[in-house]
């Protein structure tokens, strides 16, 4: 979770744009090099961690795009000149929002984005603090 998690703080901060969850895959394959196995045994434990890496990201980029829709189902029916759609663009491409992150991103004041979080209703991303002060959510 933590290799996921930092990949995914690579990837918003645009110091890559193609990295694999290749860390977790190596945790999900059985595949453990040794050092004695042979190029033919490499490859094919590489081919295996490649493999369990690919399935990691497509289960990813679908709870993505499920949060998305259930959040884009809330704006639908917001103004035009609402900062909520841009909150929930800024969900879908950080893993981390803090509340004051995102009053900075979006130029607007503190409560203005806890009034737009709880806009959100039922389609709010997880709470991952479980604080009341220093809160912070993702869509984990």
């Amino acid at each position: 979770m933590l290799s996921i998690m930092a990949a995914a703080i690579l990837r918003s901060r645009g110091l890559t744009s193609h990295l694999l969850p290749l860390a977790a895959g190596f945790k999900q394959s059985k595949f453990r090099p040794q050092g004695r196995e042979g190029a033919k045994e490499k490859l094919a434990g590489f081919c295996q961690v490649l493999e369990e890496a690919l399935v990691l990201a497509h289960k990813d980029l679908d709870r993505l795009i499920l949060a998305r829709e259930l959040m884009s189902r809330v704006t639908a029916k917001t103004r035009s000149n609402s900062k909520l759609p841009e909150l929930v663009d800024l969900f879908l491409s950080r893993p981390l929002v803090t509340g004051p992150l995102a009053a900075k991103l979006l130029r607007v004041t503190p409560k203005a984005v806890d009034l737009m979080l709880a806009q959100l209703g039922g389609a709010l991303p997880r709470e991952l603090t479980g604080r009341t002060r220093y809160r912070a959510w993702g869509i984990v």
